[in-house]
């Protein structure tokens, strides 16, 4: 029992020994090369992104512009349920139907309770 201690407690000590070398040396590196890191490029003007953009590309981006100036007006933008999702057809949500169908699966025979055993 005294060997297994010793050995966790040598192979913990060797551990953080590795750990406080390698934060020792990355705040050295940081100090040799403080320009590489903090390099950042000017953002690009809205003008040469617009320009290279398709039509439906254009739309698009409009579209997010309005909603995340219509979030900051009234804050969150309330979202729907997924049980209320309706696909392009019009029909409900494939995703919403299999969340139905894995809910009535995992309830078993038809009137069985929650978590209640069965006689």
């Amino acid at each position: 029992m005294g060997e297994g201690a010793l050995l966790i407690v040598v192979g913990m000590l060797v551990v953080f020994a590795a750990l406080a070398i390698l934060v020792i040396a990355i705040m050295i590196m940081n100090r040799l090369f403080p320009d590489k890191g903090k390099k950042a490029e000017a953002p690009p003007s809205p003008e040469s992104v617009v320009s290279g953009l398709s039509e439906r590309e254009k739309v698009a981006a409009l579209a997010v512009a309005v909603v995340k100036a219509m979030e900051k007006q009234n804050g969150d933008i309330p979202q729907q349920s997924a049980a209320n999702q309706v696909g392009w057809s019009g029909e409900t949500s494939r995703w919403a139907a299999s969340g139905r169908e894995q809910a009535m699966r995992s309830r078993g025979k038809a009137g069985r309770q929650w978590g209640r055993r069965s006689d």
